[in-house]
């Protein structure tokens, strides 16, 4: 099926994608593309839009929101390609930035302005990327940029349920950060990469790239930047007191985190991450929380195509 469907996630930022989605589609739709929309109701409704739709024929996908419409969606075809044996190569997926941090779009290299993303679309220029696949106790979801444990997942949380609030913002997540820092409690965890154990004890944080960025362009792996090579990227910052772990989370503003003395940075193809007491940490994908350890992380066997400028 030739034909393009649109992803529509009205709450996404400042909420105003209700009233924008509509412009892009028509741009689209003018230069002779076939569009079809369908806009989500509630968290998690993208995964079910996309999985379905596929099922019925489509292969060419639009996410019009942020970086968590862009984990859902790709989650969705994760799991109709693991359930039916498809091959993600039949698949192109475009983004329409209408996020707040809009991290995926800055590895793509997509512009953050809605226009110059749609006529990205219709020139029709496409890359590959990996597609990652996270397993947890409930289910299997897509990590379409980046990961996090620990710490990085918390701020995610607590910046989450600000935004359920009504909070927006930018600044939320960087504002988040401090607080979110200090008050955490670490947990014991255990992580295995390609088979050898490169870490078991009181785990900080660890951030996970497939991209490169998070928090609205924060950088916190060293390597990074070819998301279709096959190779993920990792970073650990081990336990210690919480105001020298706040020292070493502010060198994510400066891009330089990953290179900070006592931090445990490594390139893998396969994770797994075991918690070592009874509360385990929360696993951050994308921006959203969608479980809790242990979780299995591996690449799928075959890449998805996406739009790029």
């Amino acid at each position: 099926m030739d034909k393009w469907l649109l992803i529509v996630n009205p709450s996404s930022a400042t909420e105003s994608t209700a009233g924008k989605w509509e412009e892009s589609r028509k741009v689209l739709t003018d230069a002779g593309h076939e569009v079809d929309e369908a806009l989500t109701g509630y968290a998690g409704h993208a995964i079910t839009i996309a999985s379905e739709a596929a099922e019925k024929g489509y292969r060419r996908f639009i996410a019009a929101g942020g970086d968590g419409t862009i984990h859902e969606v790709m989650t969705g075809l994760l799991r109709y390609v693991d359930s039916n044996g498809a091959d993600f190569s039949d698949f192109t997926l475009a983004v329409l930035p209408y996020g707040t941090g809009n991290d995926w779009i800055r590895t793509a290299g997509i512009p953050n302005d809605i226009s110059k993303a749609a006529a990205c679309i219709i020139r029709g220029k496409t890359a590959k990327e990996d597609v990652v696949r996270a397993r947890f106790e409930n289910g299997v979801f897509c990590m379409a940029n980046i990961g996090g444990i620990g710490v990085d997942a918390d701020i995610c949380f607590n910046t989450n349920t600000l935004k359920d609030k009504g909070y927006k913002g930018d600044l939320l997540y960087k504002m988040v950060a401090p607080w979110s820092v200090m008050s955490k409690k670490l947990r014991m965890a255990e992580v295995i990469l390609d088979g050898e154990n490169v870490y078991k004890g009181k785990l900080f944080s660890m951030v996970i790239g497939n991209g490169v960025y998070r928090g609205g362009g924060l950088k916190q792996n060293e390597e990074g930047g070819d998301w279709s090579d096959g190779i993920l990227e990792m970073s650990i910052l081990p336990g210690m007191s919480h105001f020298a772990g706040l020292g070493k989370m502010m060198h994510c503003l400066s891009g330089d985190f990953a290179v900070q003395p006592g931090i445990i940075t490594k390139r893998f193809k396969k994770m797994v991450v075991t918690p070592l007491d009874g509360t385990p940490d929360r696993v951050e994908l994308d921006g959203e929380i969608p479980g809790t350890l242990p979780l299995t992380i591996d690449i799928a066997s075959s890449q998805i195509n996406i739009i790029v400028p």
